[in-house]
């Protein structure tokens, strides 16, 4: 079976479409596409050259009509399907390794315009996922299940310790400290004849249960790092599971004299619960706490790290929305002094 093309006649075709020339070689004896945004005509080989060097030189997440005179965006699915990687037909003017590597490209670009920008973002150490500033958390650890990675928001380095926030520039967010703060919130908040309810239990889970649960943490931390270093230097998963078995009982022998000096802390914290559940017990004590959480109330602190983090949301929003309005505006000034 052969299938015959006339090329004279497709030729003639697209010459016979008048004043829908290339807006920007002019030509029009070639394959163009419409854009929909402003109804330009531009042809294949010119609207790649031209998402190429915005996409790839520029970085631009938004990028404009090819026509100078033209403020009009180039709409997505016109970028998406100029570089489909699908699409054999395209192999003529552009490879499609390099159509896929560009769209790959935008989409990155897009996502962080998205959130701002490039300061508003950062990417797990490990396994390089993406992440949006949550307000006041600078000790983040990343969600991916195969990760688990803790990493400074701030400098973006690996961290598994608070220790890291104790000196230099990177400093705890308040979220941070509100998270650290949280038992002591729960003592001075909870009723005293629900902390003496409890007061037996917490007493024997940190005399008791608090030993054994160091005695168990603490080698199980340990081989847990040493099998993310050995996975990192990219060792069998057999060499791993041989190390982690064998290390185990060495690691639970070095960590009784930490099982046994954690009692140092644990019962001065169990007496320091049992005399918080009584002093809480007094009338008057508990009057001045119901006083200070009402007036808390009464000027719409009652849950005041909700309204923090609202409030820092919204005035940061309104900094992305003014940042792109004003790239928006330099780009339309550039275009309006090139015109005239």
């Amino acid at each position: 079976m052969f299938i015959f093309i006339n090329f004279r006649e497709i030729e003639n075709d697209l010459q016979s479409a008048n004043g829908l020339s290339c807006c920007k070689c002019k030509e029009s004896n070639v394959w163009r596409i419409k854009l929909r945004q402003c109804a330009h005509f531009v042809c294949i080989a010119c609207i790649l050259m031209h998402l190429k060097y915005w996409i790839e030189d520029e970085s631009k997440p938004r990028i404009k009509c090819p026509k100078r005179t033209c403020p009009k965006r180039i709409h997505e699915n016109d970028i998406d399907a100029v570089l489909d990687s699908d699409n054999n037909d395209l192999d003529i003017f552009m490879h499609r390794v390099e159509r896929e590597y560009l769209l790959h490209l935008h989409r990155k670009h897009s996502i962080y315009y998205a959130f701002g920008g490039m300061d508003m973002v950062r990417r797990c150490p490990l396994c390089k996922a993406i992440y949006a500033q949550y307000d006041g958390c600078n000790f983040v650890q990343c969600v991916n299940v195969r990760c688990k990675q803790r990493f400074c928001w701030i400098c973006n380095e690996p961290t598994e310790s608070l220790q890291h926030f104790a000196g230099g520039e990177c400093k705890l967010g308040w979220d941070d400290l509100f998270k650290i703060c949280f038992v002591l919130k729960f003592l001075a908040f909870t009723e005293g004849f629900l902390l003496l309810i409890f007061m037996p239990l917490v007493s024997t889970t940190l005399i008791y249960f608090g030993p054994l649960l160091v005695l168990i943490t603490f080698p199980y931390e340990i081989i847990m790092l040493i099998r993310k270093r050995l996975r990192q230097a990219h060792k069998s998963p057999w060499v791993v599971t041989i190390v982690a078995v064998l290390l185990y009982p060495i690691m639970m022998i070095a960590a009784i004299p930490f099982a046994i000096g954690s009692l140092l802390f644990l019962i001065p914290m169990s007496l320091a619960y049992s005399a918080i559940a009584f002093i809480k017990c007094i009338p008057v004590s508990c009057n001045v706490l119901y006083m200070l959480a009402t007036l808390a109330g009464f000027f719409g602190f009652d849950d005041w790290r909700t309204i923090l983090r609202e409030n820092y949301e919204a005035n940061r929003l309104r900094e992305i929305e003014i940042d792109q309005e004003e790239a928006e505006l330099s780009e339309s000034l550039f275009l309006y002094g090139f015109i005239s």
